[in-house]
């Protein structure tokens, strides 16, 4: 999953940064001044919010939602998996880009709402013989305008313990207001404390369409995650680009990733412009990449300055240092890191998305 990856990167970007940065025979002197337990006290809060079980049980709603037991959706939906690289979060958002614009979204906002009367109000729970999530009328509480999903534990093949209630998710239809295609807000409750939040809007575009995701993700102890991730597909002959636009910030701890990468053709690591800025109070590392058929160049700032170059396939780049002296192998190891958490972006969109993707293809096609 996205969060173990990005959990193991961030707490080595950190650890790799912050050792290089006080130890001079480990890194060149740049003028770097982290606090280091500021730093890592950061990383372990984000570590902590996306190891939750919370998050685990509303991942658990993937494939088993009455949306996703159509067979429109699993035909639809199949076809974003179909890719070798099905597992990897670009592929994914490139090919949720190219459903949108082989189907089409109609005329407007008339797409919209997309939940209908008969689910609207209604509360699902796990039902642990079929593996699916089934009605209960005698449950209350649903959103009259959406849906509710009960969570719960999960154990470690990622089914839920029916036994074990944690929590709610409410999927809500804003499209009765809506000047969007599609739009839809999510909601997840764990242990009375609203632990993930945030909205996605689907829009037609005259070439193309505009997907939106933004919300916050905070743990129980108000520790907050700010996000906004915009893709815009367009048609380009018969091949969809892809740009997508992110901001992830703790606000907190003055600590943001902001970027984006433009281009994007094919659902391989490298491909299109990225330029992607880490930021910790008042230093940054920026990162400038152009990449095309897996093949990348570009070069590493810090505060400003040229740290390194990054040449050759995505998957394995020949990173240097830019003054010409070799680098360590944990300065090799840190560069890998940033250069990786590029991807890290596409499969955050892809797990916010999993859940409710069924639902966001079946408001296009039906």
């Amino acid at each position: 999953m996205w969060i173990t990856r990005w959990n193991g990167r961030c707490a080595a970007l950190a650890l790799g940064l912050l050792v290089g940065a006080c130890q001079p025979t480990t890194a060149p002197d740049l003028g770097i001044d982290f606090d280091s337990d500021a730093t890592l006290s950061a990383y372990e809060t984000v570590d902590s919010l996306f190891a939750s079980p919370a998050l685990a049980g509303f991942q658990a709603l993937n494939g088993r939602t009455p949306f996703s037991g159509s067979a429109a959706a699993v035909d639809v939906v199949a076809t974003l998996a179909g890719s070798p690289q099905a597992d990897a979060g670009r592929a994914y958002a490139l090919g949720l880009a190219s459903r949108v614009q082989d189907i089409g979204l109609g005329s407007g906002p008339a797409a919209a709402p997309i939940i209908s009367d008969q689910h609207r109000g209604v509360t699902f729970v796990y039902d642990p013989d079929s593996d699916e999530y089934t009605q209960d009328p005698e449950r209350e509480g649903a959103p009259s305008t959406g849906v509710r999903f009960v969570l719960y534990e999960t154990d470690l093949a990622g089914f839920p313990i029916v036994e074990e209630e944690i929590g709610y998710a409410d999927l809500v239809d804003d499209g009765d207001e809506s000047a969007e295609d599609v739009a839809i807000h999510l909601t997840v409750v764990a242990h009375e404390t609203t632990v993930l939040e945030y909205t996605v809007t689907l829009d037609e575009l005259e070439t193309g369409g505009a997907l939106a995701v933004h919300g916050a993700l905070q743990d129980h102890d108000g520790v907050q995650l700010d996000f906004v991730i915009e893709a815009t597909a367009t048609n380009v002959g018969e091949q969809t680009r892809l740009d997508v636009a992110f901001d992830l910030r703790v606000d907190v701890r003055d600590f943001s990733i902001v970027g984006s990468v433009t281009g994007i053709e094919e659902a391989v690591e490298g491909d299109g412009h990225v330029d992607l800025v880490v930021r910790h109070r008042n230093d940054s590392i920026r990162l400038a990449v152009d990449g095309q058929g897996g093949q990348i160049d570009g070069s590493i700032f810090v505060n400003g300055r040229l740290f390194a170059t990054v040449t050759g396939d995505a998957s394995d780049p020949v990173i240097a240092s830019g003054s010409g002296e070799p680098l360590t192998f944990r300065e090799l190891l840190v560069l890998r890191h940033i250069i990786d958490g590029v991807e890290d972006v596409f499969d955050f969109l892809e797990d916010l998305l999993d859940p409710v993707d069924e639902l966001i293809i079946l408001a296009i096609i039906l």
